[in-house]
């Protein structure tokens, strides 16, 4: 496996493993990380072309915007793949990488072969919308607080047994420009459900997250699911919100049996 890497003209960083006669997939990653976090999955498709990159703002991406919106971030896979002259992809995102993903598949639907929606919001409650608000303040006024991040989205078994990986989404987090973070974390943290139409959504759907993920929870994935024509719902019974490199082989494993068609 050999990546390359680039920056385009918009100042998106990417890589790309090219493997010629393969469907693209592309790899969205979450609020406040970078292309990194998708190892375990660029690992096991290393057969498979594979993209990941930064979002705007984020790790080697540049954000010369006042404030982000969707639209944004759809124009920057449109732009990306356009620069890549990739026509037709399968789309993967992560958390707040799963809204852009919706985003995308919902309105530039004739790249989208199909869509994994992965750890993704839907529905907040009451609680939850006032959760997500007190986070975005704290955050806001403290910086991000890495050890609060990763007792969320890691359980407590993985976090003292594997160090290294700690020591490596602290260091992502910890790396991204504060100012220009906090505008992608704002659109995440005060979402609304009408900014994108999830019924949009054409492409066959696979709507997933884990067990114990409090904050993108199995009842959200069941009532996205309930909205997307095509699409199935999987429910991981271990991990928290990042049971995709915590259970990478098991998540590895749906993410390759639906793009193969597989039930």
């Amino acid at each position: 496996m050999s990546f390359r890497e680039g920056l385009d003209d918009q100042g998106t960083y990417y890589q790309i493993n090219e493997v010629k006669g393969s469907t693209p997939i592309l790899f969205i990653h979450g609020v406040g990380l970078d292309h990194r976090i998708w190892t375990p999955q660029t690992n096991f498709f290393k057969n498979q072309t594979t993209i990941i990159y930064d979002l705007i703002g984020h790790g080697l991406s540049t954000c010369t915007l006042d404030e982000v919106r969707f639209e944004d971030f759809s124009n920057q896979i449109e732009g990306l793949l356009q620069v890549l002259k990739i026509q037709k992809v399968i789309v993967i995102g992560f958390s707040l990488g799963g809204l852009i993903a919706s985003h995308f598949a919902s309105t530039r639907k004739s790249y989208v072969l199909k869509t994994i929606l992965f750890g993704t919001i839907f529905n907040r409650n009451e609680e939850q919308e006032k959760n997500a608000a007190k986070r975005f303040i704290d955050v806001k006024e403290t910086y991000l607080n890495a050890s609060k991040q990763l007792d969320r989205w890691f359980t407590q078994n993985y976090l003292s047994s594997h160090t290294e990986i700690v020591k490596k989404i602290t260091d992502i987090l910890s790396s991204n420009k504060h100012e220009d973070f906090l505008k992608s974390y704002k659109l995440f943290a005060h979402f609304e459900d009408k900014l994108i139409d999830f019924s949009q959504i054409e492409a066959e759907t696979l709507v997933c997250t884990a067990r114990g993920d409090v904050g993108s929870t199995p009842e959200m994935s069941n009532q996205l699911g309930d909205v997307i024509e095509k699409s199935k719902v999987v429910i991981f019974d271990q991990g928290k919100h990042m049971v995709g490199i915590e259970c990478a082989e098991e998540v590895n494993k749906v993410f390759s049996n639906f793009i193969e068609g597989m039930s």
